[in-house]
């Protein structure tokens, strides 16, 4: 039981800081970049983060009902698991139709000449990135607190 514990929580650590040094550090670059700059930062972090935060996102969200059947779905540790999976389902309704929506759309800008809108695109993004990040976070505490209170 323990390193199903751990194992879910790793995978949760990974998909909430994943997305919170995306905020912190890489959104907030992008911001500052122009327009080539911008779209090839953009178009080679895609290429490492689109692989990678599917897996992690979606193994929280399994880890977390995994462990809401093992602690029981009516204790208050199998609720809290039940919140933070479904806090990390948001994260996916968020960031399928607007993120990775725009990161396809940004792969297929020539760096060298990317669009009028570059801007408006580069905005929606990072404010999409930034909602969806912040229901990452809960998530992640209600892991934490699920362990906790189990434990206590």
């Amino acid at each position: 039981m323990y390193a199903l514990e751990l194992m879910v929580l790793i995978v949760a650590a990974l998909a909430t800081g994943g997305l919170m040094v995306n905020w912190t550090g890489l959104a907030r670059a992008m911001a500052r970049l122009s327009a080539p700059a911008y779209v090839e930062l953009h178009q080679n972090t895609n290429r490492t983060f689109d692989p990678y935060m599917p897996v992690v996102v979606g193994g929280a969200i399994l880890g977390g009902l995994l462990l809401a059947v093992t602690f029981g779905i009516h204790t208050l540790s199998g609720k809290l698991c039940i919140a933070g999976a479904a806090c990390y389902a948001v994260v996916i309704a968020i960031g399928v139709p607007t993120c990775v929506r725009i990161n396809k759309q940004v792969a297929l800008w020539r760096i060298e000449n990317p669009p009028a809108e570059w801007a408006v695109v580069r905005a929606r993004w990072i404010r999409f990135h930034v909602i969806r990040t912040l229901f990452s976070a809960p998530a992640f505490a209600f892991y934490i607190a699920a362990l906790i209170w189990r434990t206590t």
